[in-house]
């Protein structure tokens, strides 16, 4: 009783930030992101992406797991992530032509800023500062 007991505390210790990276990205389309972002005065930050994108696979275990930059995302943005292969027509609203790249727009749609390429937390928040100031 006492091991299963040391196993479920190592388990929730172990696997929390991992539940903390996935509960960064909304889970609805980017239309439900909009509204939420409209109606909470936030940002909808687009992370589009692909399955074959190593830089892509490269901010899901770095940059998207980083506490800060979780923590600042929360407060400030709507995140959600968009397959180009999946969502070809968005990708060619945004003028998506290399991966990957990160859109943060207004409640409306409208972009007001964009990275493109692979960012660590540290870069990523940087950007996001000078981001808020402008």
């Amino acid at each position: 009783m006492k091991s299963l007991a040391l196993i479920s505390f190592l388990a929730g210790i172990f696997l929390t930030p991992v539940l903390w990276a996935e509960d960064l990205f909304f889970e609805g389309d980017l239309m439900a992101a909009q509204k939420v972002a409209k109606s909470t005065r936030k940002l909808v930050m687009i992370d589009f992406k692909a399955e074959w994108c190593g830089p892509c696979k490269m901010l899901d275990r770095t940059t998207w797991k980083d506490e800060n930059v979780i923590s600042t995302l929360k407060d400030k943005a709507v995140a959600v992530k968009v397959d180009v292969d999946e969502n070809s027509e968005l990708a060619a609203k945004y003028s998506i032509h290399s991966l990957p790249t990160v859109i943060f727009v207004d409640g409306n749609g409208n972009e007001v800023s964009r990275f493109i390429g692979y960012r660590d937390a540290e870069g990523f928040l940087k950007e996001f500062s000078n981001l808020e100031e402008s």
